[in-house]
């Protein structure tokens, strides 16, 4: 079964939040990418797409490492993100 984490990602340049189902499998650097083209389209283009976006947890203000998995970054049913 696919089991998906979800998670409140806020986006502090639109002052939007938006709630989504995440796969817990996927590494954090690909889903910020993901993050960054479909806020893009969804707010026709005033979300620049970069390689210069992090997401970081809003009650630990810690960055998440690009490379691990959202699972073992520990982020979890209920994370509060910040992508920046």
């Amino acid at each position: 079964m696919n089991q998906k984490v979800l998670v409140e990602v806020y986006v502090p340049e639109l002052d939007i939040k938006y709630d989504l189902f995440l796969p817990p499998h996927k590494k954090v650097g690909n889903v910020i990418l993901n993050l960054v083209k479909a806020i893009n389209e969804l707010s026709q283009g005033a979300y620049p797409i970069s390689n210069n976006h992090a997401l970081m947890n809003s009650d630990t203000c810690e960055f998440y490492n690009p490379d691990l998995n959202l699972k073992d970054a520990k982020v979890l049913n209920g994370t509060k993100l910040i992508l920046v």
